[in-house]
């Protein structure tokens, strides 16, 4: 019996041939192909996943016709803002936002509240009515109000009820007054007597302080006298919160009120006290020098602040008024059928209807534009298309790479710690056939 001695390549020694291989003659040229193409795959493979870590949003708009909408909150601030008559017993000769009106104010013996509830007007000053839905007062209506600086004070309807039906008659309608006293005096103002009227989500309350991010608000300005009928159109916005542009969903939360806040604390911090207008825990200033640094402060901020800790609301509503009727100095006597000219009381009352003429609703909504299913979608199609690859295909590579590649390293590691006992058995052999060669012989030589 005879061992023979077999010679096995190295595993290693081949892998390395096959790869020089790929670098010789034409094969370079493929190799160069096979590796751009593998580079572009995996850059693309690497924007698929970014995708998923940080999902894109895309806008999307559509129109609905809805079978009920939801009327606007109208806020109706007067000008002039402040009763002159009352505020000269005051010893103020002008607007209040002018700081040298309270150099001679008597801060001692005079309390802010009182001050603003006597030069300010209130609703019996503004309205002659007003109503929604063909019902006067407040049945279908709430009346609130606000308390400004620049604008003083002003007064809110909001409504209780959701429309069912787009006309004119079941929209909202204002009459609002003026004095002869009114048009003949003036605190400081630019615009002639009238009313600001701006129109805002209900979510969303008035306020002067200029919100950039989400305040939502369409205005307008009517002068003494004058009736407007302005239609409405209302665009609704679904957005999602994200990291550069973020926003709220709670139901108590508002950005105009989150951004009045704001601009109230940097004044009072400034000054270190507060005014009649604000809701703070700041003491009222009780002198010319800290009211004229809280007025300075609060007039330099509220429209040109840099407010960016109050995220808009994700879900709320634009109303957009536009004026399809402006009329001044004749309206139409239905009794009489036809144009009349404004007498003296007519002059000084000021009219508007507000109404919607269409249930569509234009929406403007955001959504994810990635998920695993387009992941999936976009791998095999770049996968597929750049390499020609199909699921078959990478099986065969992934059978072809155990192999070559991955299984004679484990082959190689095998051999190498198995030569010890190769060795030993080798050596038995030898024992066994010498032992078997002597015993032979000594049987032949008895034979003889």
């Amino acid at each position: 019996m005879s061992v023979e001695e077999k010679f096995e390549e190295d595993p290693r020694w081949r892998i390395r041939q096959k790869c020089a291989e790929c670098v010789k003659g034409p094969n370079l040229i493929k190799t160069v192909v096979i590796v751009v193409c593998i580079a572009v795959v995996i850059q693309q493979i690497t924007v698929c996943i970014y995708k998923l870590i940080d999902v894109p949003i895309t806008t999307y708009t559509h129109f609905d016709f809805n079978k009920t909408l939801i009327y606007p909150s109208v806020t109706f601030c007067r000008e002039p803002p402040y009763k002159f008559d009352k505020m000269r017993e005051y010893n103020l000769q002008v607007h209040p936002t002018y700081t040298i009106a309270w150099q001679r104010f008597d801060f001692d013996n005079v309390n802010l509240d009182d001050l603003w509830d006597n030069i300010t007007y209130n609703a019996d000053d503004f309205f002659l009515h007003y109503g929604l839905a063909s019902e006067p007062g407040s049945t279908h209506v709430e009346l609130t109000e606000t308390i400004g600086f620049a604008l003083g004070r002003c007064y809110t309807l909001t409504p209780k009820i959701l429309s069912t039906h787009a006309t004119k008659p079941l929209g909202y309608s204002v009459s609002l007054k003026h004095t002869p006293r009114d048009l003949e005096t003036s605190t400081g103002g630019i615009l002639p007597p009238g009313y600001h009227v701006y129109i805002h989500y209900s979510k969303e309350p008035f306020t002067e302080v200029t919100v950039y991010n989400g305040g939502m608000v369409d205005s307008l300005y009517v002068n003494v006298g004058e009736t407007l009928s302005v239609k409405l159109k209302v665009d609704q916005y679904k957005m999602i919160s994200s990291n550069d542009d973020p926003c709220i969903n709670q139901a108590n939360y508002s950005a105009n009120e989150c951004t009045t806040k704001y601009v109230w604390d940097q004044a009072v911090k400034h000054a270190g006290c507060s005014g009649p207008w604000m809701k703070t825990l700041a003491p009222y200033c009780r002198n010319y020098t800290s009211m004229r640094a809280l007025i300075s402060e609060y007039v330099s901020i509220y429209e040109n602040h840099s407010c960016k800790i109050c995220p808009r609301i994700c879900h709320s509503l634009l109303y957009n008024g536009f004026v399809t009727d402006r009329q001044r100095f004749y309206f139409w006597d239905s009794s009489a059928k036809a144009w009349s000219e404004r007498g003296e009381d007519a002059a000084l009352q000021t009219h508007l209807y507000i109404y919607f003429n269409s249930m569509m609703v234009s929406v403007y909504e955001e959504r994810y534009n990635y998920d695993w299913n387009l992941f999936v979608s976009d791998l095999g199609g770049s996968v597929g298309f750049l390499l020609g690859l199909s699921v078959i295909g990478l099986m065969q590579i992934f059978g072809k790479t155990w192999r070559n590649f991955i299984k004679p390293f484990i082959k190689c590691r095998k051999t190498t710690s198995a030569g010890s006992v190769a060795s030993a058995a080798t050596v038995d052999v030898k024992t066994v056939r010498q032992h078997y060669i002597e015993k032979w012989s000594q049987k032949n030589l008895a034979d003889q």
